[in-house]
C-alpha cells in the first residue's frame, strides 16, 4: 500500500458499498491512477444528504483526495457524477451486468494496484451499458478484452485438429478433460476471438452457449491470476439472460 497522497482530481468507478453507520459508508472504488481505494463517505443529513451517487457502476469525478500515512481510508472534498445513468438503474439486464463487473473487479485486483488500461476499459464498458440497447454480450466482451489487456490470453491454436482449450494451462488439446476446466469448439474459438477484441454481438455467437463461455472466462482468470473468489452476482446475471 502506498504512503500519504494528495490528489487534486481523480476519476473513479464505484465497485461496492459497505454501510458503516447512519450517514456514513465505506465505498470501494476503482481509480485511474491509484487502482482500488477505500473511501470514507459522509452522506450528510436532512436536505443535504447525498446517497444517490454511491452505487456500483457509478462514474464519478472526485476532488481533493487525501490520505495521511500508509494506512486508513481515503477522504475527499467533493464528488460529482461524470455521467447520469438514466437507463442502467431502471433496466434489470443492465444493472445485473454492472453488479457482476463491479464484483469481478473488486475481487480481482488487490488494493492500490494501478491498472490504468483496465480502468479505461471499465469506464468505456460502463458507458456502453448505459448508451446501448443490446447489452447481452457486453460482459463477455469485457472479460475477453480484460484477459487480453492483462497479457494472459492463450496463443493462437497451432494445430487445426486441436480445438479444445485447457483453461488451466492455456494449451490447445484434441480431447476434453475435466469439463469445468476445458472449452470445446466453438466456445474455445470464441474465447480467443474475444481476447483479440472481437465484437460478439455482430459475429453470430449463439446465445444458448453464452453462460458456458462466460463461466470459462472466469475460470481462466481464476487459474491464471492466482485464484479468484466466487462471483456471487453471476447467478442473477445468468437468470436475467436465460
Amino acid at each position: 500500500m502506498s504512503d500519504s497522497f494528495d490528489i487534486d482530481k481523480e476519476c473513479c468507478i464505484v465497485l461496492g458499498v459497505i454501510p458503516y453507520s447512519d450517514g456514513r459508508r465505506i465505498v470501494r472504488v476503482l481509480s485511474e491512477s491509484q487502482g482500488t481505494l477505500a473511501l470514507w463517505v459522509v452522506e450528510g443529513s436532512g436536505k443535504n444528504r447525498q446517497v444517490g451517487k454511491w452505487h456500483p457502476g457509478a462514474l464519478l469525478e472526485l476532488r481533493g483526495l487525501k490520505r495521511k500515512g500508509a494506512e486508513g481510508l481515503v477522504r475527499f472534498r467533493e464528488a460529482r457524477r461524470a455521467v447520469i445513468p438514466e437507463t442502467t438503474l431502471v433496466d434489470v439486464r443492465k444493472s445485473a451486468i454492472v453488479f457482476f463487473l463491479c464484483e469481478l473487479m473488486m475481487k480481482l485486483f488487490p488494493a492500490e494496484s494501478p491498472h490504468p488500461e483496465v480502468f479505461q476499459l471499465a469506464w468505456k464498458t460502463m458507458l456502453r451499458i448505459e448508451n446501448e440497447s443490446k447489452v447481452s454480450w457486453i460482459h463477455a466482451e469485457f472479460l475477453g478484452q480484460l484477459i487480453g489487456l492483462l497479457g494472459i490470453a492463450p496463443q493462437i491454436n497451432p494445430e487445426a485438429q486441436a480445438d479444445v482449450l485447457d483453461l488451466q494451462s492455456g494449451e490447445w488439446k484434441t480431447y476434453m478433460g475435466v469439463a469445468e476446466d476445458h472449452l470445446p469448439s466453438p466456445l474455445s474459438h470464441w474465447f480467443l476471438n474475444l481476447c483479440a477484441g472481437e465484437n460478439a454481438s455482430d459475429s453470430g455467437y449463439h446465445s444458448a452457449l453464452r453462460n458456458q463461455l462466460i463461466q470459462g472466462q472466469i475460470r481462466y482468470l481464476h487459474h491464471h491470476l492466482g485464484g479468484l473468489a466466487e462471483i456471487k452476482s453471476i447467478q442473477v446475471l445468468q437468470s436475467v439472460f436465460e
